[in-house]
Order: structure tokens, then sequence, then C-alpha cells
């Protein structure tokens, strides 16, 4: 027997908890929710290089919307908008979440990343090829489900889309 079978467990339980607790959460007549579990999700290392991740994640679909990634220390909700509306949108109602931008066809091209201006990142959307600008926002694990059941809410007023 591999010896961190238990640890494995006491992870993938965790998550199975996370996910079960938004599932209720965002049950709600607003969402058309699914979920299931997936591989070939991309992270960040220390290095700021993009890795493959090759282990399932639980994953959290609201139709049209957004999808929201349960990692192991962390939640992250993936959306976009068109690139016109990327450079029209004002971003002050997102500012204050932490996110990255990305390209939708070249999702390893980083077009905004903390540490960056607003006018990094119009500046890169205006120079690139992308007809689809990614968003990933990062909640810490602990987030509640009304917590993200709320940034949905917000992310469908503001109109990005899945």
């Amino acid at each position: 027997m591999i010896k961190i079978l238990p640890e494995i467990n006491a992870v993938y339980a965790r998550s199975e908890e996370k996910q079960a607790e938004l599932m209720h959460s965002l049950s709600h007549e607003i969402f058309e929710i699914a979920s299931g579990w997936y591989n070939g999700h991309y992270q960040k290392n220390e290095a700021g290089k993009w890795c493959r991740d090759s282990y399932p994640i639980p994953v959290i679909s609201i139709k049209s919307l957004c999808d929201i990634e349960i990692q192991f220390d962390h939640i992250a909700v993936s959306t976009k908008l068109k690139r016109d509306a990327a450079l029209a949108y004002s971003y002050d109602k997102i500012m204050a979440f932490e996110f990255e931008a990305f390209g939708v066809e070249d999702y390893l091209a980083d077009f905004f990343h903390r540490g960056q201006t607003l006018q990094d990142l119009k500046t890169n959307i205006r120079h690139c090829k992308e007809a689809e600008i990614g968003f990933s926002f990062v909640f810490p694990f602990a987030s509640s489900g009304k917590v993200i059941f709320e940034f949905a809410k917000l992310l469908k007023q503001e109109g990005f889309y899945y």
C-alpha cells in the first residue's frame, strides 16, 4: 500500500466538502450549474512558469458565465470578455479582487497579473490578436459559498461570460 494515501484522501475529502458547499450555495434559480472532476489545468510554479497538472480537481460550471476550480489551497473563478469589451471595461468593480488576464486561444499568454497596472492590461490587450480575453479570479480556499455566489452575480451583471 502506498504510504501517502491517507494524506491524499484527506486532501480530496476537503475538496469534496468545499465542492458540496459551493454547489449548495450556487443552487439558485438564476444559475444553471454542473460539476465534475477535471485534470489538465495549469498553474504557475514558484519560478512563475506555467505547469500542467495531471491530477483531477473539482470544477463547478455556471452555464454561460464561469468555471469555479477548487484547487487544494485556493478557489479560482475563470470567465472571459470579448476583446473590445475588455478594452472598454472600467475594471472599477473588480479591481478589489485578485485576478489575472490571459489569452483564450493562447491561454499561456499573460496580459495582467499582480504587480501590473490597469494601463499594462489595456496595452497588452490592445497589442494582442485574441478575440476574447480570459480572466481568473483567485479566492482563499476558506471563502464561503455566499462570497462565491455574490461574485458570480457580479460577473453576470458586468457582462462576463464563458
